[in-house]
């Protein structure tokens, strides 16, 4: 039931930003959109406990605010991962920094919250045991920009509740995404 609804609240945020992104960043508000598909529960990081079938991430970024200028100029970003199997999916949000090597190249780390929809008291045939419903979310990025507009990244994605609760298996995600800037 959670999941559902989970599913389909993600599904409406993200129609709406997306078909509202281009009027959005007109006023500069969005910076950037950006969708991938990534190894769910990546057994390049440790064991799988859940379905090998692919996350599509989907997130926005906003450029960043006045008031966050001080914190090196973060991006604020919204997204999801759904899971395309019965895994567990996620909604998360927080702040993004990105630092360039040189024009084409650079790195990007984030950090936030998420809300997923997997279990939370006991570990089942198909669901790892995350311990907390809302989770610390983390991202890490090497990206290339391809043009102007066009990035391709190589992400590893991360949430866990960091031992605040009784079971912290934590889920690494890994995958590619592309972004496009306005």
């Amino acid at each position: 039931m959670f999941k559902s609804k989970v599913l389909r609240g993600g599904a409406i945020i993200a129609a709406l930003l997306g078909l509202s992104a281009p009027a959005l960043a007109g006023d500069g508000f969005v910076d950037e959109l950006r969708i991938g598909i990534y190894d769910h529960n990546s057994d390049l990081t440790g064991s799988r406990y859940e379905t090998s079938d692919p996350d599509i991430n989907l997130e926005v970024l906003f450029k960043s605010p006045e008031w966050l200028q001080w914190m090196a100029k973060p991006r604020i970003n919204i997204g999801a991962n759904v899971n395309t199997g019965n895994g567990t999916s996620s909604l998360y949000s927080g702040l993004v920094w990105n630092y360039d090597f040189t024009q084409a190249f650079f790195m990007e780390g984030g950090f936030g919250a998420a809300i997923h929809d997997g279990e939370t008291d006991v570990k089942t045939a198909t669901q790892v045991n995350l311990g907390c419903r809302v989770l610390f979310h983390e991202n890490v990025s090497l990206g290339y920009r391809v043009s102007a507009n066009s990035t391709v990244m190589v992400t590893m994605d991360h949430m866990s509740n960091a031992g605040l609760c009784n079971s912290n298996p934590g889920m690494t995600d890994v995958g590619v995404r592309y972004g496009y800037t306005f």
